[in-house]
């Protein structure tokens, strides 16, 4: 017997793979063969307690159950996505914290226009860097992507503010070389939202991540305007508002620095995290060749571009009818409480109903009509709740390529966009109309010569209008997306489904095994 049970288990032991069945059919011959004067009535092998230990043993080692596919969530995805939210934040502070007060800006850094450049230098700079933070992200992981996001932004931000200390004939150039160091982070920072999305968050949580990420950049933006126009009541004051922008931009690089240790988590919250994604240059041919991306690239860079190129001239236009900096401000306020409410519900939305194509037309609608017209908040409800759906909906349409490539594309379209927007709200821009003149409140007359000109916006806002309701209708009519990365989940859960039943009907099988092992070990004791 004892010769018996050991060339048993010297046959199962050969083939990992065929184990149990190995097992399950040995066990039936001895059942079948057994001879021997010990056994029982009933032809039941007495295995001796060493052997059937040893037997019982080995089956726990090619127990299927061991090889099931599994994920996870782990707190620390929180961190995460709060140090992602807090670069973003102020990153954008830096970038539009002179939008609302350009009078003052231009008198403090003595030259006309020098507000506008603080902020095309961020637009201008994502553009040959974009490309390259792409690449460079996708090939050394999330964590380098943040950690070179926070130094250049937070040693961007300490440039800026020592600019405002030096002599006024060297203070303009050297506020803007921090300003363009400051703007080296955003092409880092602008696709971290949905990469974190993708790999630290379940499935049901992912489009709630990323518009957590997303809207830190607005509430930078509601920030901004409300703060500075408080705080500059002269030219002299733009050296707090240096101060406030440089303070979260030091703490997030602190932050970011010991907090954030890890690229991924040690295991994927879901299987198209677990699935590895698509390199950079092939991703790049994916993304172009697929009909919905397109479309989605160029509507949802249309739509980034407008917010932009508003955030960037709104008070230029407002000053020219008599409308302080604090009224530009509040407008551009009411636009961000309106849009994190849009964005947040929208948000919720679709991580239950998955409606991403439904939910991106219908926020589309009333927000890209006649945005001067309707209130600002309604502007910001319809408007930004585009913005996460639609980064979300970038990556289904496009899965398998990597997030990082997928949103860094969109957003560097709307770079691209809203040097286009800004541009035309120049080119248009008329001198104002004499019945104005009195009323204007662009001029500044401070320690030297007034340098803000007002211009009249009129037919520049008709023409962004237009091109709005163009790029809207072309989304509703020609938008058709595949979920590719839904899709790839429902596919692989069926399979793993599958898998888990045939190996629990052969996991009980081997239990009966042990069974009809250890019953009789129990009555020979």
């Amino acid at each position: 017997m004892a010769e018996n049970a050991e060339n048993l288990q010297s046959k199962v032991s050969d083939s990992n793979e065929f184990a149990a069945l190995s097992f399950k059919n040995e066990a039936s011959k001895l059942k079948i063969t057994d001879d021997t004067e010990d056994d029982s009535k009933d032809g039941v092998i007495n295995i001796e307690p060493k052997y059937a230990s040893k037997l019982i043993g080995m089956v726990s080692e090619v127990d299927p159950a061991e090889h099931r596919i599994s994920y996870k969530v782990y707190p620390q995805r929180w961190i995460v996505l709060a140090v992602v939210a807090l670069l973003n934040n102020s990153n954008t502070m830096s970038w539009i914290a002179f939008a609302s007060i350009s009078n003052y800006v231009d008198t403090f850094y003595g030259m006309n226009k020098a507000a506008n450049w603080f902020s095309l230098i961020f637009i201008i700079c994502t553009i040959p860097i974009g490309l390259f933070g792409i690449w460079m992200s996708s090939s050394f992981g999330l964590r380098f992507a943040i950690l070179i996001a926070a130094w250049t932004n937070g040693i961007g931000g300490a440039i800026r503010l020592i600019s405002s200390f030096l002599p006024l004939q060297i203070r303009f150039p050297v506020g803007i070389f921090g300003q363009a160091i400051a703007a080296c982070a955003y092409p880092f920072i602008m696709f971290l939202p949905p990469k974190v999305a993708g790999s630290w968050f379940a499935e049901n949580q992912r489009a709630l991540a990323t518009t957590i990420g997303i809207m830190a950049n607005p509430l930078g933006v509601l920030m901004a305007n409300v703060l500075s126009p408080q705080v500059v009541g002269s030219s002299k004051d733009v050296l707090i508002v240096n101060v406030i922008t440089f303070v979260p931009s030091l703490l997030a690089c602190l932050i970011a620095t010991f907090c954030v240790t890890r690229s991924e988590p040690r295991i994927p919250p879901s299987q198209s995290a677990a699935q590895t994604q698509m390199p950079f240059f092939p991703g790049i041919k994916q993304c172009f060749t697929n009909k919905a991306y397109i479309i989605l690239l160029i509507v949802m860079g249309g739509g980034i571009g407008m917010f932009n190129c508003l955030y960037t001239v709104i008070q230029q236009m407002f000053c020219a009818t008599g409308y302080s900096n604090s009224f530009s401000g509040l407008c551009a306020a009411l636009m961000i409480i309106g849009g994190v409410f849009g964005a947040t519900i929208s948000g919720i939305f679709v991580d239950r109903t998955k409606l991403y194509e439904e939910t991106m037309k219908l926020a589309l609608h009333s927000g890209l009509i006649i945005y001067l017209v309707i209130t600002a908040f309604l502007f910001g409800v319809f408007g930004l709740a585009s913005y996460p759906v639609g980064l979300e909906l970038a990556s289904e349409c496009s899965f398998p390529v990597s997030e990082t490539t997928s949103s860094g594309f969109i957003v560097l379209s709307g770079q691209i966009h809203s040097i286009i927007y800004v541009a035309i709200m120049s080119l248009l821009a008329r001198p104002l109309k004499p019945a104005y003149k009195n009323i204007q409140v662009c001029s500044v007359e401070d320690e030297t010569s007034s340098t803000a000109v007002p211009q009249d916006s009129s037919m520049s806002v008709i023409v962004l209008s237009s091109i709005a309701a163009l790029l809207a209708v072309v989304l509703v009519i020609f938008f058709k997306p595949t979920y590719n990365r839904m899709r790839a989940e429902k596919n692989s859960l069926l399979v793993t489904n599958g898998k888990e039943t045939n190996e629990s009907r052969q996991l009980n099988d081997l239990n009966q095994i042990k069974d009809d092992a250890l019953i009789p070990l129990a009555i020979q004791q």
